[in-house]
């Protein structure tokens, strides 16, 4: 699996999960799966895939 360009350990999870294990706030995220956008109501029902391709991005405030 590969996330934000790094290839990592998969894990047999929900994107949900993922994205708490790892410590993102999941209303703080956007999460493209296979170049396709998850919307966050279907974070908990989408299962990882071994050959997903993830990009998380996270808002930021600055000024």
């Amino acid at each position: 699996m590969r996330v934000n360009g790094k290839i990592v350990d998969y894990e047999q999870i929900s994107v949900q999960e993922y994205l708490l294990r790892h410590e993102y706030n999941p209303l703080r995220v956007v999460v493209e799966r296979n170049k396709e956008i998850i919307t966050r109501d279907r974070f908990s029902a989408t299962a990882l895939l071994p050959d997903d391709e993830i990009n998380i991005l996270h808002f930021m405030g600055g000024g």
